[in-house]
């Protein structure tokens, strides 16, 4: 189960960087541990630097975006701070029999 979890989670991530590299984006680094914290992906998007939670989901119930919780947003946003950032973005992407399906939540400070 934990393999089938990890490889949708990477299926996601490359989609979310496909999709903000499409719309004028450069990825920087992808999967970056502080501690026990972890920014899926750091991006840059008109020369701001950006932490980037991916959500991804088979379709089936809970809907990606939804387990982006405050706890979880926290601490993204702990990890991001230790890097200077101070953008967080949410991508939730949806892998369906009938395609893929992005949302992008772009954050704020």
């Amino acid at each position: 189960m934990a393999t089938r979890r990890r490889s949708v989670g990477m299926a996601g991530e490359s989609v979310a960087a496909h999709f903000l590299e499409r719309r004028g984006g450069t990825v920087l680094d992808r999967n970056i541990r502080i501690g026990h914290d972890e920014i899926d992906l750091v991006a840059s998007i008109d020369d701001v630097r950006i932490a980037v939670e991916v959500k991804t989901g088979l379709g089936s119930g809970t809907r990606p975006w939804e387990s982006f919780d405050e706890t979880k947003e926290a601490r993204v946003r702990r990890a991001a701070r230790a890097l200077g950032i101070q953008r967080v973005d949410l991508i939730a992407v949806e892998l369906t029999a009938a395609g893929v399906v992005v949302r992008w939540s772009p954050g704020s400070g």
